[in-house]
């Protein structure tokens, strides 16, 4: 697992989108979908030789098959994000949160406040400011097409499994969104790397929010 602070910086990556303009959406799509085509691969050989799970392998396939079906937006990958975000919000301490809230709105909550406002305050942050920016920076603001990616759908989605079964659980009971986590994968996946950390190792917790919270700026 990544240190504390390379874990703080990984979360910080939702924080550095700006708007793009189209020629930079697309520049930046066809790099990173030119630099995906090797994990594709390997996933696609892993998955052919994969036996022993071709059974659920070919579950999944029809789980990811439907919700192409259904029709893909961006408003998938905002949901998939929320309740990572969420779940690491609501791990935080109360003195955590409001350190976080006031640093990110530049303002405090009057009277008394309880952890579940600080986190609901900071969730509408993430949901109106932080997260949209991030997508429209990111190029995911149509719809998407993961068709040529299905077999690293479905090792992304077992990873997650492995990760964190709370988060992949909720996820694939919210419309199969485990099997678009890949499509986030990169920024993600240090907030669950913090999420363990929650509970278990106070003082890595802490050196991770620390980190983060220095190297967040106000929305």
């Amino acid at each position: 697992m990544n240190s504390p602070k390379n874990i703080a910086e990984g979360m910080l990556q939702l924080f550095e989108a700006r708007k793009k303009n189209n020629a930079e959406i697309f520049m930046q799509n066809a790099v990173s979908g030119f630099m995906d085509i090797p994990e594709d691969l390997w996933s696609l050989t892993r998955d052919f030789f994969d036996t022993d799970n071709r059974w659920r392998n070919q579950t999944d396939r029809i789980r990811l098959l439907t919700l192409i079906k259904k029709g893909l937006t961006s408003e998938d990958v905002r949901r998939i994000l929320n309740t990572v975000v969420r779940k690491y919000l609501s791990g935080l301490s109360e003195a955590q949160s409001e350190k976080l809230f006031l640093k990110l709105s530049g303002k405090q909550l009057g009277g008394m406040a309880f952890k579940m406002i600080f986190v609901n305050e900071l969730m509408s942050l993430f949901v109106a400011k932080i997260i949209p920016r991030f997508l429209v920076s990111a190029g995911i603001t149509g719809v998407l097409s993961v068709g040529a990616s299905v077999s690293r759908s479905i090792y992304t989605s077992y990873e997650l499994l492995r990760l964190n079964k709370e988060i992949y659980f909720e996820l694939r009971a919210n419309g199969d969104l485990d099997l678009l986590y890949f499509l986030v994968e990169d920024n993600v996946r240090p907030f669950i790397d913090a999420i363990q950390y929650q509970g278990t190792d106070n003082t890595s917790d802490k050196e991770i929010f620390n980190h983060f919270l220095a190297g967040v700026s106000r929305v």
